[in-house]
């Protein structure tokens, strides 16, 4: 076995927030475990472990307010980033005709675009109430302290299932276009019901979508028996356990990217015949170089893009 070279290195993105992430929770329950286990004098019960924000209160608050600050700038980064690699560019920084440059594969609709950037503003406020959450803490502030828990667990679900949501309209989208559709008829998209789905439902799209579905539901599982369970003790067990659970979805996100750039090498890709009606896909190659199966083996970069009305009015 061996490394296949990435084609862009944004799949490093996440692990800049995994790492410190991991860093933080192993050191505080190091910590407390070094110190003796104790029992704060803020706390109004015995618990083991404690919760996070129990040891966040105490001389250990700097560490936690710094790597969860840290780890929030890199979840809203992995997410934009993402809107950047699939949409071309940033269109209010791009000057006027310069070319794009798709790091992944193009979103096939404007809903996708949506999608990732409702995603994106979710996560945003969502790591803001964890950064609140951890300066105003449980020791001082106990109410405002899980108030802000609240914002951070239920807007990162909310920001997640519109991660999914893209993946999986990408996916059905795919489906349609994949080589190993064998559909017999010209189906489109806006054809199909909002349950329905043909031609390759599997696709790298689904897969991604389903993967990161599944982490969500655990994390629901993980958060309502936290909150939901009496014992402290068997609470804050849950609470770990979702804490070392967020860092999965870098590694699942690190992984989406790594593949998602290889997009041009991909075995299937090169082989569709025709992305036309894909807004996205006429602007990074011309539809009637797409037709011409023996030129698909050069590099899609290097196809000037088509400029669009909506383009000319937001670069004017």
């Amino acid at each position: 076995m061996h490394f296949v070279k990435p084609g862009n290195w944004f799949f490093i993105l996440p692990w800049i927030s995994f790492i410190p992430w991991y860093g933080m929770l192993i050191a505080m329950l190091i910590c407390w475990g070094v110190q003796g286990r104790p029992i704060y004098d803020f706390m109004d019960e015995y618990k083991s472990p404690v919760y996070i924000s129990d040891i966040g209160a105490t001389n250990l608050r700097p560490l936690f307010i710094a790597c969860s600050s840290w780890e929030g700038i890199g979840y809203c980064l992995s997410v934009f980033s993402e809107y950047f690699q699939r949409g071309g560019d940033i269109w209010f920084i791009r000057p006027r005709g310069k070319q794009r440059h798709y790091y992944m594969s193009p979103w096939y609709t404007v809903h996708e675009r949506n999608l990732i950037l409702a995603a994106c503003g979710l996560g945003i406020i969502g790591e803001l109430g964890l950064f609140f959450c951890t300066i105003f803490s449980t020791k001082n502030y106990p109410h405002v302290h899980t108030s802000m828990v609240c914002v951070f667990v239920v807007l990162l679900f909310f920001s997640v299932c519109c991660l999914s949501a893209q993946n999986l309209v990408m996916g059905k989208h795919y489906a349609l276009l994949h080589p190993l559709a064998n559909l017999s008829n010209d189906l489109k998209y806006e054809d199909l019901h909002w349950n329905q789905w043909e031609g390759h439902v599997w696709n790298k799209y689904t897969v991604t979508a389903v993967v990161k579905l599944c982490w969500l539901a655990l994390a629901v599982v993980w958060a309502v028996c936290f909150a939901a369970i009496d014992n402290g003790s068997r609470s804050s067990d849950f609470e770990w356990l979702l804490a070392f659970w967020f860092g999965i979805l870098f590694i699942i996100i690190s992984v989406d990217f790594y593949m998602g750039g290889r997009y041009k090498v991909s075995k299937y890709f090169n082989q569709i015949d025709s992305f036309q009606g894909f807004y996205k896909f006429e602007e990074m190659f011309d539809t009637r170089y797409v037709n011409h199966k023996d030129h698909q083996s050069d590099d899609f970069n290097s196809i000037e893009p088509k400029e669009t009305e909506e383009d000319e009015q937001l670069t004017a």
